[in-house]
């Protein structure tokens, strides 16, 4: 085997399918099980690399310094925000990730859990454990046909969620700073600013990236402006949403409820109170789950890979570098 390739860390049963696209052409090398702890340890290991593949591993500016051969990095998912892209640039690495390996499931799942909200299935789930049988407890409820959809950050997802929500009676909004009205002219949903999106709202789907201007992005100011009728869903990245402020607009019913599948600290503490809140229904981060879609992101970067090691041309490029 000519090269070597680093898997920083993953949550799979093993790399069969990784080391089957690359076959002969390098060594798969994990990480966390196939080197010491020490940062020293790493470093080195990282700087023999060709090549990187990495899922939750924090790759910073230092961690890039230290990748003498490094050719690719190449993400097993859509956000990079745990890479410094910047710091790949400037060093000539291509950082590149898996676009559209989920579009179906994270849709489907945002939509699943505006529906349950929708519906009240957390508040009547929670009463029939308490051994209840009392319809008022999730009341009000509404014909969706009647409602409002707000989606945040509408990329390829957001689409996706408008879409579905739309194909079912909702009146659907959209906000998005990188949009105008004519790239929404064939699209079910209204293009708005976000503060606009609040006001109106009777649920709001979060799908932006993290950056810099969309961490903390629902914060304080954003839950005041929000229905004291609507509920919030973020199935996207968790530090957009500042938590303390939600559990805030919760309890002093600002908002109804939210549908959380990321959470700003993740686990989240056992005690953390937006895990057992009587308004939340929430999942482990399993939005972008299946097992078709965990195939597809594995064997997409793996084949990635292969193509940069094989002095070919990688794809989906996020920072610039080809």
């Amino acid at each position: 085997m000519t090269h070597t390739v680093v898997v920083t860390d993953h949550d799979f049963e093993d790399l069969s399918i990784e080391r089957s696209v690359l076959g002969d052409l390098a060594e798969v090398v994990e990480l966390t099980d196939d080197v010491g702890e020490t940062a020293e340890d790493v470093e080195e290991t990282l700087a023999a690399a060709d090549a990187v593949i990495n899922l939750r591993y924090d790759i910073d500016a230092d961690a890039i310094t230290a990748m003498d051969d490094v050719r690719v990095i190449s993400r097993y998912g859509i956000g990079v925000d745990n890479v410094d892209v910047d710091a790949a640039a400037d060093r000539d690495i291509p950082v590149t990730n898996v676009p559209d390996y989920c579009l179906e499931e994270v849709s489907m799942h945002a939509l699943t859990l505006l529906l349950a909200m929708a519906r009240s299935v957390p508040r009547y789930d929670r009463s029939i454990e308490r051994g209840e049988w009392n319809r008022d407890v999730g009341a009000p409820v509404h014909r969706f046909s009647t409602r409002t959809v707000g989606v945040v950050g509408y990329g390829a997802i957001g689409r996706e969620v408008g879409s579905r929500a739309a194909s079912l009676g909702a009146d659907v909004l959209a906000s998005d700073p990188f949009l105008s009205a004519d790239d929404l002219a064939d699209d079910p949903a209204d293009l708005v600013a976000f503060e606009e999106l609040l006001e109106r709202a009777d649920f709001v789907s979060v799908h932006s990236p993290l950056t810099d201007d969309t961490r903390g992005l629902f914060d304080a100011e954003a839950f005041a402006r929000m229905k004291d009728s609507a509920c919030l869903v973020n199935v996207a990245r968790g530090p957009i949403v500042d938590g303390d402020a939600l559990l805030d607009a919760l309890n002093a019913g600002e908002i109804a409820g939210a549908g959380l599948d990321v959470f700003p600290d993740e686990p989240p503490a056992t005690d953390a109170p937006l895990r057992d809140h009587d308004r939340v229904v929430a999942t482990p981060h399993v939005a972008w789950y299946s097992e078709e879609a965990n195939e597809e992101r594995r064997r997409t970067v793996a084949e990635i890979v292969e193509s940069v090691l094989a002095g070919g041309d990688p794809w989906n490029v996020v920072n610039g570098v080809e």
